[in-house]
């Protein structure tokens, strides 16, 4: 459930980044499938390995 959370936190945190840039710069950001399934990837690998040092490390 911990990397669950932490993937919907990163994943909320990108897109809201990504708001921010679009609202910055004025115009709709699009991302073309090649570059969004990496990122989601990227997002949830990094939640997964924190959670699994997080587990590591309690013991």
């Amino acid at each position: 459930m911990k990397t669950f959370g932490r993937g919907m936190l990163y994943s909320i945190i990108v897109v809201v980044i990504l708001l921010a840039i679009s609202f910055v710069i004025g115009k709709t950001i699009t991302l073309p499938w090649f570059v969004f399934i990496p990122l989601v990837v990227l997002v949830w690998g990094i939640a997964f390995y924190q959670s699994n040092n997080e587990d590591h490390s309690s013991r």
